[in-house]
């Protein structure tokens, strides 16, 4: 079976977007620590929060390295671990193991500012 362009760069490169269906895989794929499960749950509340609907690839790369979504992504894993620090720190992304350590941020909207931050710094 000859594949068109698209679905060609789609079978190569991935998905360009993160649908819902995709946020649900990545979410029901997480392993998260249980010191961070709050900080987890905000993480993906935002991510379902329709403001930030576009930014789902720039967290995707930030976390995983790559801002396009696995066209089969049965193989896909995804770990939120705790690091220190709080409010002040911003979150750090292992890209190679498909893993985020998030400090004991104390609000959604703590997390989201740092994490945005986090997400522009590594992208320029």
């Amino acid at each position: 079976v000859l594949l068109s362009a698209i679905e060609l760069q789609q079978e190569w490169s991935g998905m360009p977007e993160i649908s819902d269906d995709d946020l649900k895989f990545w979410q029901e794929r997480s392993t998260i620590n249980p010191a961070r499960k709050q900080q987890a749950s905000w993480f993906f509340e935002t991510l379902w929060s329709a403001e930030w609907r576009d930014s789902r690839p720039k967290v995707l790369k930030f976390t995983t390295g790559s801002d396009r979504w696995p066209r089969d992504p049965k193989g896909f894993t995804f770990y939120v671990e705790p690091m220190d620090g709080g409010d002040e720190v911003l979150p750090r992304a292992m890209t190679c193991g498909n893993m985020l350590q998030l400090p004991s941020y104390s609000s959604k909207e703590q997390l989201q500012l740092q994490l945005l931050k986090a997400c522009d710094l590594g992208l320029s």
